[in-house]
């Protein structure tokens, strides 16, 4: 008997035809569509779609008196965070303006404190406090809701004096 033992990578006609460089072409494609996903799930997982240690970002102004910690990734209609760390002021007053077309895409969920005053034009929200207990510096909470998708720059500046800038990207 002469039976040639044929090789598991070998093309077969028999039950049914075979191609086998197309399947390993076909196994790399979906080895490769394997670690895609992966990557994918892992770079959600630490916040590349919202929350996580990719998204959380802080900037600071060159002189120290305002910090802003933000989100970097945010999704349509979920809730985001702001805080913004003043240092403290001579007399416990300061103004903050948040400006860029975030006050038009963004609704404002919560404010804590409440200002004494608050304005807004255009673009610009103007926000006022005023109380001795500021003296020590303040931290302002902020928590706000994306209306649409899109990448949206910030500035906000303390006083017209020291202003901060960072984009925050919101996927629909």
């Amino acid at each position: 008997m002469n039976l040639k033992k044929q090789d598991e990578m070998d093309s077969r006609c028999y039950p049914v035809q075979e191609h086998m460089r197309l399947q390993r072409i076909e196994w790399r494609i979906q080895r490769i569509g394997y670690l895609f996903l992966f990557a994918i799930v892992m770079l959600g997982a630490c916040g590349l779609f919202s929350k996580g240690v990719l998204s959380n970002k802080q900037v600071k102004s060159a002189d120290g008196a305002l910090q802003v910690e933000y989100e970097r990734f945010g999704r349509l209609a979920s809730d985001m965070s702001m805080t913004i760390r003043i240092r403290p002021q001579q007399n416990g007053d300061f103004r903050l303006v948040l400006n860029g077309e975030e006050m038009d895409n963004f609704q404002i969920q919560s404010l804590q404190p409440q200002p004494q005053q608050a304005f807004s034009r255009g673009n610009a929200l103007e926000l006022h406090w005023s109380s001795a207990r500021y003296r020590d510096g303040a931290t302002v909470w902020i928590g706000l809701q994306a209306q649409n998708p899109g990448r949206y720059p910030v500035t906000v500046t303390l006083d017209d004096k020291t202003s901060v800038q960072f984009t925050q990207w919101i996927y629909p």
